[in-house]
């Protein structure tokens, strides 16, 4: 996978040359700036998951969005 944003940096994703891990190449603004993580199998199936979550939580959001101190209730001890 591959992709690249409007600015021109990219993310390229795949995996590493040992097929050992999945590797994320993170390009900054030189390109000689380029970070790598490494993520194994179940770092990247969580971090996939939790992107997936929140992505749904964004949809859910503009259905029924209310103001954030709405949902803060006041407690006493």
């Amino acid at each position: 996978m591959r992709l690249i944003d409007e600015l021109t940096m990219e993310i390229q994703v795949g995996a590493d040359p040992a097929r050992s891990s999945v590797e994320l190449k993170i390009a900054a603004a030189a390109e000689d700036d380029v970070r790598i993580v490494h993520l194994s199998r179940e770092e990247a199936r969580r971090l996939a998951a939790l992107i997936l979550f929140q992505a749904t939580r964004l949809d859910q959001s503009r259905v029924g969005w209310r103001p954030p101190h709405s949902s803060f209730e006041r407690r006493s001890a």
